[in-house]
């Protein structure tokens, strides 16, 4: 039990402090009680290395990859498919990435004010396999970068089409490309 000897004193905006209420009270919880959780759990993000706004974007992305039909797959299980996959029907299967990647991108635009952004922290946030995502911007140009010592050359192919997808549906245009194993390299212009 805390004493009021334990207890603090914190200002802030009486706007958000509304917010807080209703959320609150349709939650059936005390404002104290709702409080003290959010800063509980802003702390453990903390702990995992992320802010609390990276950890509610990353929620949101986690929610846009369900709302999407996506779903979790071990890697090897994945790797598995996508190579035989490639061996018995080489034109379908990248195809099918591509179109996945259209229709994940044509949500992002409709979700997210910078879908760019949003695609990035997606990449970053449901494949396990890369170990870098870098995303450059310059006036009309977007440059992809994705590393993976996982990815196998088909499987990094396919990455590179699933991106080639998403970006296109942004209204972008593929001015340069290099998927070598393990590696994508993407330019586009708009």
């Amino acid at each position: 039990m805390s004493s009021a000897k334990d207890k603090r004193l914190v200002y802030i905006p009486g706007n958000l402090v509304n917010d807080i209420k209703e959320v609150s009270r349709r939650r059936g919880e005390s404002l104290s009680l709702f409080v003290s959780d959010v800063l509980k759990l802003a702390l453990r993000a903390n702990r995992l290395g992320y802010s609390p706004k990276e950890a509610a974007e990353y929620l949101e992305i986690m929610q846009a990859q369900r709302n999407l039909g996506g779903a979790f797959v071990p890697l090897d299980v994945l790797t598995y498919l996508n190579d035989n996959d490639c061996k018995t029907n080489e034109d379908m299967l990248p195809e099918k990435w591509y179109e996945s990647g259209i229709w994940h991108g044509k949500y992002l635009k409709e979700k997210f004010e910078d879908p760019v952004c949003a695609f990035k922290k997606f990449l970053k946030a449901t494949r396990w396999d890369l170990s870098e995502v870098e995303v450059k911007r310059t006036q009309n140009n977007v440059k992809f970068r994705c590393i993976s010592n996982l990815l196998t050359g088909a499987a990094t192919e396919l990455l590179a089409r699933f991106i080639e997808g998403a970006m296109h549906s942004f209204g972008y245009s593929t001015q340069k490309r290099d998927a070598l194993k393990g590696m994508v390299l993407l330019d586009f212009k708009i």
